[in-house]
């Protein structure tokens, strides 16, 4: 008779948060326009070259470093810290679970040479199942984990972009671009501090929502 294996992947991988950053805020907005029919030409019809928006501001451009704030302001690294605490939490149960199935497996191996064959193939399926439930103890675990720390960085986010529309309005920026996009930046257009600072005081903790299990 064949060995019992386990098939079940019993690892909680640790999670990581990709914020991608992008144009944040921008004020200019352009219009899209509809071209007419085109019609012969007359004399005194002006040219499309002459209609030129004389409306348009010049660019008042603003930088930050969205994954400085993401990742170092006080509520991103308390959410980091609640984060890895209860990731080490569900791992030792994860681990306590692998472990009793190791142990029953044994025990079922044990087995094999003194239990009948209908008994065995009960034993057999009794295990499968434990195996399965285990499995989905993972997934949900992992899944737990995933939407809270998700949610919880999406305030993070919201809050830093309210941060930067205030601050834009304050210095007259109608472009804020993210730092990551450039490889030199005037310090005079970087704003990275002084949103870390209201950040720092608008929000400074969030709580990771975990539903109880």
């Amino acid at each position: 008779m064949q060995p019992i294996k386990s098939k079940a992947s019993l690892r909680v991988a640790a999670l990581s948060v990709a914020m991608t950053a992008g144009l944040l805020f921008a004020a200019t907005s352009v219009q899209a326009q509809t071209a007419p029919k085109a019609e012969a030409p007359k004399a005194d019809a002006p040219k499309a070259a002459d209609a030129v928006h004389t409306d348009l501001k010049a660019p008042v451009i603003a930088v930050i470093d969205v994954q400085k704030i993401m990742q170092e302001s006080s509520a991103s690294k308390g959410i980091t810290k609640s984060f890895e605490a209860l990731r080490d939490s569900y791992q030792k149960e994860i681990s306590s679970l692998e472990d009793k199935l190791r142990k029953n497996e044994d025990e079922l191996r044990k087995q094999q040479t003194v239990l009948a064959p209908e008994a065995l193939a009960a034993k057999r399926r009794d295990f499968e199942k434990q195996v399965a439930d285990v499995q989905k103890t993972v997934q949900n675990r992992k899944r737990v984990l995933e939407t809270a720390l998700n949610e919880a960085m999406a305030v993070v986010h919201k809050t830093m972009v309210e941060v930067v529309a205030d601050i834009s309005r304050e210095r007259g920026a109608n472009l804020v671009l993210a730092r990551q996009q450039f490889v030199l930046v005037d310090t005079q257009l970087d704003v990275t501090d002084t949103v870390m600072e209201r950040v720092n005081k608008k929000l400074p903790q969030v709580a990771l929502n975990v539903p109880k299990q």
